[in-house]
């Protein structure tokens, strides 16, 4: 199902924003009014996807006749919806855009990044709706970083970058920079050359480590990945939930497995789930001993409890990986 086209009346518009949504609804009309004035030097269309919702994002969007609108009978994940508006897309260049985001400053640079021939992928700047900085640039996710990033280290940003995933000192985000591993995918340009030559994202992975994958792909291309600090894009991540949740804690577990699988040989994709249990287990137990000795109130101590479920699910997944191999993480979440 689509509306007819958006903002350029272009036949072959400069940028595709690609929007996918699940049950987004009260993010989506502050997304969309942003996306407005987010360009001044190119031409653009709109493509929303809705990955199944029940909110009733479907009749708000079909209402609109600034997008091109795209409805998928089933929830296809980050990867599946992007994937399937990319297929619609006639921009040069694809701007992945989360639905929980506003644009704050215009995105002309971060196109302007995206269009260098030697550049695959672009991301721009994230805070949260407060200001904190939200970091939004890696390293390559090597099994031994994977493994010690969970120690509760990772926002120490004196440490070494062996101990972190992203990069966690926020006067780094205060100036651009035209090499770094990879970028957020909540605000990513790339060029749709780059995309269809890549095979777009790895539908295996549903949700989350999909942008590092598709970051490590366009450097293995010889292609590389550029941060534009002067672009800033509010990212509503989490609203405001004290924490992601059991579901989401999963998915991110299995999409390391899927990643280690892909990226590195058995024996190491073994040994980091070895070292991801251990540690998960090892978060379990330190929060089963904060909930016996903390006087929080009854909500703080369900969610530490809800916390120590999660990590020792996901530990066992860890585990299970370990013993049969990386296949269990085929497991449906």
């Amino acid at each position: 199902m689509m509306n007819p086209v958006g903002p350029s009346e272009k036949k072959n518009p400069d940028v595709s924003v690609l929007i996918v949504n699940y049950n987004g609804l009260r993010f989506l009309d502050e997304c969309l009014e942003s996306i407005r004035t987010a360009f001044s030097r190119y031409s653009y269309e709109v493509v929303v996807v809705d990955n199944a919702s029940s909110d009733g994002s479907q009749a708000f969007l079909q209402a609109r006749s600034d997008i091109r609108y795209i409805e998928s009978l089933e929830n296809t994940g980050f990867t599946g919806g992007n994937n399937l508006a990319a297929r619609s897309a006639r921009g040069k260049v694809l701007l992945l855009l989360n639905n929980d985001t506003r644009i704050e400053r215009q995105l002309d640079s971060l196109i302007d990044q995206a269009l260098a021939e030697q550049v695959g992928a672009a991301g721009s700047r994230l805070v949260y709706s407060d200001g904190r900085t939200q970091f939004s640039v890696g390293f390559h996710h090597r099994p031994i970083r994977l493994v010690l990033s969970w120690l509760g280290l990772e926002k120490k940003h004196r440490l070494p970058s062996i101990f972190r995933r992203m990069e966690t000192d926020p006067a780094y985000y205060e100036q651009s920079h035209t090499s770094v591993d990879w970028v957020s995918g909540a605000c990513l340009a790339t060029r749709r050359e780059i995309w269809e030559r890549l095979g777009g994202f790895d539908e295996a992975f549903f949700m989350y480590c999909e942008d590092v994958d598709y970051c490590l792909r366009i450097r293995n291309a010889g292609f590389g990945i550029a941060f534009v600090a002067e672009t800033l894009v509010i990212h509503y991540e989490g609203a405001g939930r004290p924490w992601i949740g059991k579901a989401a804690l999963q998915r991110t577990g299995r999409s390391y497995s899927i990643y280690l699988a892909k990226h590195h040989n058995a024996l190491v994709a073994r040994a980091a789930s070895l070292g991801l249990a251990a540690v998960f287990y090892m978060r379990a137990a330190a929060l089963c001993a904060v909930s016996l000795s903390t006087s929080a109130n009854q909500q703080k101590r369900q969610v530490i409890n809800d916390k120590v479920k999660a990590f020792l699910v996901v530990g066992w997944q860890f585990a299970r990986q370990t013993l049969l191999g990386v296949s269990a993480a085929s497991d449906k979440i």
